[in-house]
C-alpha cells in the first residue's frame, strides 16, 4: 500500500512539473508575441533602427523558448527561426521598400501568434484578401498582357507572408503540398495567361488555400497530383511540337541546299 502511495505521489509531482513547464512556456511565447507585435508597429512608423534593436534582443528568447511545450517539432522551430532571419535581413537591407519590410514583420508576428493561438490565429484574418487576389488572378489571366504577372506577384507576396504561420504543426509532406503547387505555378507562370490553360491551376490553388484556412490539409491530395500531371503533359507536348517544327525547318533548309 505504501509503495502505491509513493508511486501516486511521484505521478502527481511529475504532472505538476509538466503543468508548470507548460505555463512557463506560454509566458515566454506571450512575451515574444508582444515584442513581435511591437516590431510591426515600429516598422509601420518606419522606425527601423528601433525595430532592429528589439528584434536582436529577441534572439536569445527565441532560441531558449520551449517549442515542445507548444506542440511544435524541429521543422516548426526551423520555420520560425527562418521567419525571424528573413525579418532581420529585411530590417538590415537599406534598399528594401517599406511594404516589403512590413510584410516580413507581419509574417514573423503571424508565425509567433500561431504558436500561442493555434485555434484562432491572426493569419487567418487574411482569408478575404487572399480570395480577392485569387479572383483578380483569374481576371488577369482572361485579360492577358502584363496585368497577370503583376497580379501573380501581389498574390505571391501575400502567400510568402502567411506561409510560415499557416504551415506550423503540419507534417513535412503536408507542408510541401501547397508549396509544390505554388512553386510549379511560379516556374510556369508565363503559361497561365491563357484562361483555359490556367483553369486547372486556379481550381487546384483555390482548393488548397481553402483547405489551409479551414485546417483540412490531407496528404497526397489527388487534385494536386492531377493538375501537375496535366500541365506537365501539356508542357512536354508543347516542347515536342517545338522540336518537331525545328526539325521540319532544318529539313526544308537542307532540301533547298541540295536542290542548288
Amino acid at each position: 500500500m505504501r509503495g502505491w502511495l509513493i508511486m501516486l505521489a511521484a505521478v502527481i509531482f511529475l504532472i505538476g512539473i509538466g503543468a508548470e513547464q507548460e505555463e512557463q512556456g506560454q509566458e515566454d511565447w506571450a512575451y515574444i508575441d508582444a515584442e513581435a507585435e511591437e516590431i510591426v508597429t515600429l516598422v509601420q512608423s518606419e522606425n527601423y533602427e528601433e525595430g532592429r534593436a528589439r528584434l536582436q534582443a529577441l534572439a536569445d528568447d527565441l532560441t531558449a523558448a520551449d517549442y515542445e511545450a507548444m506542440a511544435l517539432d524541429v521543422h516548426d522551430m526551423g520555420t520560425i527561426i527562418m521567419s525571424y532571419e528573413r525579418l532581420a535581413g529585411g530590417l538590415t537591407e537599406v534598399s528594401l521598400a517599406r511594404d516589403e519590410r512590413l510584410a516580413e514583420a507581419m509574417g514573423f508576428h503571424y508565425a509567433v501568434d500561431a504558436v500561442l493561438h493555434p485555434e484562432n490565429p491572426k493569419w487567418k484574418e487574411t482569408r478575404h484578401d487572399v480570395e480577392e487576389q485569387l479572383a483578380q488572378l483569374r481576371d488577369a489571366a482572361s485579360e492577358g498582357g502584363s496585368s497577370f504577372q503583376h497580379a501573380w506577384n501581389d498574390w505571391r507576396k501575400t502567400f510568402e507572408m502567411i506561409h510560415p504561420a499557416a504551415t506550423l504543426r503540419l507534417s513535412p509532406s503536408e507542408r510541401e503540398e501547397v508549396r509544390t503547387l505554388v512553386s510549379f505555378m511560379d516556374e510556369h507562370s508565363h503559361r497561365l495567361k491563357d484562361e483555359k490553360e490556367a483553369q486547372p491551376f486556379f481550381d487546384a490553388l483555390e482548393k488548397q488555400m481553402i483547405r489551409l484556412y479551414e485546417g483540412d490539409i490531407e496528404e497526397n491530395d489527388p487534385s494536386l497530383i492531377t493538375v501537375i500531371a496535366i500541365v506537365g503533359g501539356a508542357i512536354l507536348l508543347s516542347l515536342s511540337y517545338a522540336g518537331w517544327k525545328k526539325y521540319r525547318g532544318e529539313a526544308r533548309r537542307g532540301g533547298r541546299r541540295r536542290d542548288r
